[in-house]
């Protein structure tokens, strides 16, 4: 305890030694002001005879005319008073403009107050000194400063080792040892009044200061020693002692200063502690710590020390933390700690000055007053009595905002802390909870629409009402929402309403006014959100999705009246509240079913069920029809669109067959687009959910197509039923059709008719699937050749009728044509990859007709031909001479391929894989390609394209490669030597008619050849 004492004093000791050095600065400060001025008033006391020189000089015997209205000058011996600090000055004309030493000016006991209006008087009447002092100067702290301060400490302290070393000698009794405590501390203080008195002879106020700071210390250690020490007085007395000591500090605050009121602050607060006692009076030490906090706060006011106050308001509440450790389990702690959290955290600053750099440690003690009550309340058990001191301290709060708007955020602080605690109540009485509620409407929400109501209002106390408001009735909602079951709570659902007076009234209040444009969005909002709550909780199970629709459309009409963006936004979110909604009471997933066509519906269900199911849907459909009417914002306006053509289509979907739910919705995309061609998002949305029908369909095909592309049969029963197809694709492709003859001209019209021309296609070729029927292996391979070529004739023929016969007829229809030509190269794709690359008949098992050349390869390879020829034909006859190399090349390539393949056949039958290739038949491909290059070559020379005779080239020497690299190995005798001149003659015919086309042609026919 002893090295306790030391500390407290040590730091006091620093503490008045720091404040003593800045008042010490500051009289340093007014000194050299007061030199500055009086080195003036000297200056100008010199120049007073030099100013008004005489006109002439005076005759014999006549005395000088002066200005009439100017006194005779005084006497060289009277123009200067001396000063009574001062030696006689000396006549010469450099000591009288000599500065000299200003006597100190004596100070009376509100030091500070005249010692600030002196600064700023010398300030403002004349110039600063030039001459800084220097920041550190070892004679000044410590042969001047130091000594004083450390002469107090060490008086204290000697009081307090004259104790101890009584004790430890045993010199004198228990006491008298206290008694001469009480006498050397009283006699300090007699010393500090002494000093104090004769200010003018101490000439330094420190001196009374640290007397007065020593004796304060060691009578607050008398009374420690003789209650906790020896217990030669009780406890209370002992308690009674040191209070008294805390309020001889306060008081002594205002005659020695900072000294006092800084062990008034330590000695006060730690009195509690000084004095153990194991039956603690809460109720007495809450009353004390109130007081003292008040009576510092007070004095802190009165003596200019502001930060006096507040750090007793802080230090308050840490004692407020300690009581709330104890757990107090009594009413009557609960109630005092409760009062004396209020006097902290409302009425004490309250009586403290408003001034703006103080509104950050305002707002801190409004937090720390709301935090300790709410762990008061939860500590309680949520009792009514430590609610209603919780509010009293709220209705401090908002009358402290009342009267500066700047606290205005304290009040908001204990409502977030308040809806907290509502919050997080552990099963709360109904009665309870509402009382509670009620008295924070009371208080929270009264308040700022008050201010509303006032003009006065910021946006923090909008936002307080609105946020406020619907967090309220969330927690009612949190602890007595719904069951499982969802039933209404009709209470629930009142106070819910009520509740939606509150920003319902500040709405109306700023609905004219100019300056509310932005904020009354809040009010908005908060109506709204609490009007759908309330709906929600009142209305029947069937009928939920009603309430967030009406308020949608409510708000729509809002937005729509005052053009403001905002309120549109809130209505699209009450919208899709009510969309959740209607899908979240739909608990046997009935009503969500019928959209995809699940559950077949029919009147035999109940036709009351239907209705219902009809009216919700057209009521969620409502807020989307509103927004979409009166929304000014184009993208907000077709999302709406768009949502009302899906719930639209959810109102028939309730009541039609899933049969015709494709064709239906077609239907109204086509009707929207005749009549409302303007609303876009209602038919893209109706397109949109018409080509969702088709995804079925598309992606059973498409997995199996793929499946297909990879080399594995495509089977009719792999394929979508017939029926489902042709009911989703057709319904699809003629709305599609439909849009595009209305959106003629522009790029949508494109991408109509290609979506159309897809499901076209897929819709005819799961049709076409259906006539052969290929649902085995064996199927495959008998009819799979002559079902590829059906299918790509009808693509190639059908594309290229559509584009050269039917845009012939039409006139300028790029379109059209484009979509033939799109056919036909669809067609000649699939040849290339199934019937070139995967089943190609030369290596996979596929029956080709049992006649030779008049069988399907020549109609299959025909066809590609014909692709070939038209597709790369340019328009009105011209070519490009790239696609024409290319077509010539596949021409080529097609042409050999089809002669091996009937040269196959004729040794193999039907099915090219048939048979093993003999010795006769290889000799015979390497004359058959002889032949063909012969035939490439004529061809080239005839129609003098170069491209047929470097084709020629290119199977020729693929024929010798071959005769050299695998027909000489393998053939012997008369065989070896026919293949050999075979080869021979085609290679010199092959030259002699090379020389001869090379002689006839000029060089512009080597450039334009091709």
């Amino acid at each position: 305890m002893t090295g306790l004492i030391l500390i407290v004093v040590t730091a006091a000791g620093l503490g008045l030694w720091l404040r003593m050095r800045q008042l010490e600065e500051r009289l340093a400060k007014l000194e050299e002001q007061g030199d500055a001025r009086f080195r003036m008033l000297l200056s100008g006391a010199q120049r007073a005879p030099e100013a008004d020189p005489v006109d002439a000089a005076p005759g014999p015997g006549e005395d000088p005319v002066l200005p009439a209205d100017e006194p005779l000058a005084p006497a060289p011996s009277e123009q200067l008073t001396r000063p009574a600090a001062f030696d006689p000055p000396d006549t010469s004309e450099s000591a009288i403009s000599a500065p000299v030493e200003q006597p100190r000016p004596d100070f009376d006991t509100d030091f500070d107050t005249e010692l600030d209006a002196g600064i700023e008087e010398a300030d403002e009447a004349a110039p600063r000194s030039a001459y800084k002092a220097p920041e550190f100067d070892f004679e000044e702290i410590f042969g001047r400063r130091l000594p004083i301060w450390a002469g107090g400490i060490a008086l204290a302290v000697a009081g307090i080792f004259l104790v101890l070393y009584s004790i430890e000698n045993g010199l004198v009794t228990e006491p008298v040892r206290v008694a001469l405590s009480f006498v050397f501390g009283i006699g300090l203080l007699g010393a500090a009044e002494a000093a104090h008195r004769m200010a003018h002879r101490v000439s330094d106020p420190r001196v009374g200061q640290a007397l007065a700071g020593a004796g304060l210390a060691t009578l607050y250690a008398a009374f420690y020693l003789a209650g906790a020490r020896y217990g030669l007085i009780g406890p209370a007395a002992s308690f009674a002692g040191l209070a008294l000591v805390t309020g001889l500090a306060v008081g002594l605050t205002f005659r020695f200063g900072l000294p006092a009121a800084i062990l008034g602050l330590l000695g006060g607060f730690a009195t509690p502690l000084l004095v153990a006692s194991d039956d603690a009076n809460v109720p007495v030490l809450a009353f004390y710590l109130a007081l003292l906090t008040a009576a510092l706060a007070l004095t802190g006011r009165r003596t200019g020390m502001r930060w006096l106050g507040f750090a007793a308001i802080f230090t308050g509440f840490g004692w407020g933390a300690v009581m709330l450790a104890a757990g107090p389990v009594m009413r009557g702690d609960m109630l005092a700690i409760g009062l004396y959290i209020v006097a902290l955290g409302a009425i004490i600053p309250a009586a403290l000055p408003f001034e703006g750099k103080w509104l950050w440690p305002r707002l801190v003690t409004a937090a720390l007053g709301a935090l300790q009550l709410a762990i008061l309340v939860a500590s309680a058990g949520y009792d009514l009595l430590t609610w209603g001191l919780y509010f009293l301290l709220a209705a401090g709060l908002a009358a402290l905002g009342w009267k500066l708007e700047q606290l205005r955020a304290g009040s908001a602080i204990a409502a977030a802390t308040a809806l907290m605690l509502l919050l997080i109540w552990p099963d709360p009485v109904a009665t309870h909870f509402a009382i509670v509620g009620a008295g924070g409407a009371l208080v929270f929400l009264t308040v700022p629409l008050a201010l509303i109501w006032q003009d006065r209002a910021r946006q923090l106390d909008i936002a307080q009402l609105c946020v406020g408001a619907v967090l309220l009735a969330m927690a009612g909602w949190a602890q007595f929402g719904p069951d499982g079951d969802f039933e209404p709570y009709a209470r629930l659902g009142l106070m819910t309403a009520a509740l939606a007076a509150f920003p319902a009234l500040a709405a109306w209040r700023m609905w004219d006014r100019t300056s509310a444009t932005k904020i009354i969005d809040a009010p908005i909002a908060g109506t709204g959100v609490l009007a759908a709550m309330a709906g929600y909780l009142l209305l029947p199970e069937w009928a939920k999705p009603f309430a967030p629709a009406l308020v949608g459309v409510g708000l729509a009409l809002v937005a729509a009246r005052r053009q403001d963006g905002n309120a549109a936004i809130f209505g699209w979110v009450a919208a899709l509240a009510g969309l959740m909604v209607l899908l979240g009471t739909d608990f046997r997933l009935e009503e969500t079913a019928r959209l995809f066509g699940v559950v077949r519906f029919g009147m035999d269900e109940g036709a009351a069920s239907l209705l219902l199911a009809m009216l919700r849907w057209m009521m969620t459909a409502l807020p989307f029809a509103a927004l979409a009417l009166w929304d000014r914002a184009g993208k907000r306006r077709f999302a709406a669109e768009l949502f009302l053509a899906a719930t639209l289509y959810g109102v028939i979907a309730q009541i039609a067959p899933p049969e015709v739910l494709p064709l239906l919705t077609a239907l109204g995309a086509m009707a929207a687009i005749h009549w409302l061609a303007g609303r876009r998002g209602l038919w893209l949305g109706a397109m949109a959910i018409a080509g969702l029908w088709t995804v079925g369909p598309i992606f059973t095909w498409l997995g199996t197509g793929g499946e297909a592309a990879l080399g594995m049969a495509m089977f009719v029963t792999d394929l979508p039923a017939l029926t489902d197809t042709l009911q989703r694709l057709l319904p699809f492709a003629a709305a599609g059709a439909f849009v595009a003859a209305r959106q003629a001209g522009k790029r949508r019209a494109i991408w109509s008719i290609a979506f159309a021309a897809a499901a076209v296609i897929i819709a005819a070729h799961v049709l076409f699937k259906q006539l052969f029927a290929i649902g085995t292996l064996e199927q495959f391979v008998q009819y799979g050749l002559a079902e590829r070529t059906a299918w790509q004739a009808l693509l190639v023929i059908g594309g290229l009728g559509l584009a050269r016969l039917v845009s012939a007829r039409l006139g300028k229809a790029d379109g059209l044509r484009w979509a033939g030509y799109g056919l036909a190269a669809a067609g000649m794709a699939h040849f290339a990859w199934f019937s070139m690359v995967l089943h190609n008949p030369l290596w996979d098992a596929q029956a080709t007709g049992a006649l030779p050349v008049l069988n399907l390869l020549l109609v299959s390879y025909g066809i590609a031909g014909l692709g070939v020829h038209f597709l790369a034909a340019g328009k009105d006859g011209g070519e490009d001479r790239r696609v024409a190399l290319a077509r010539r090349v596949a021409a080529m390539v097609l042409i050999c391929a089809y002669a091996l393949s009937e040269l196959r056949h004729a040794f193999s039958g039907s099915i090219l894989t048939a048979q093993p290739m003999g010795q006769t038949e290889d000799l015979l491909r390497s004359l058959l390609g002889i032949v063909l290059a012969l035939g490439f070559l004529a061809w080239g020379s005839r129609t003098d394209q170069r491209s047929w005779r470097i084709g020629s080239l290119v199977l020729m020497l693929l024929a010798v490669a071959k005769v050299f690299l695998v027909d000489a190995a393998g053939l012997e005798g008369l065989l070896r030597i026919a293949s050999f001149l075979a080869l021979g003659f085609s290679l010199i015919g092959i030259g002699w008619v090379y020389s001869r086309q090379l002689k006839s042609r000029t060089p512009d026919a080597d450039n334009t050849a091709t």
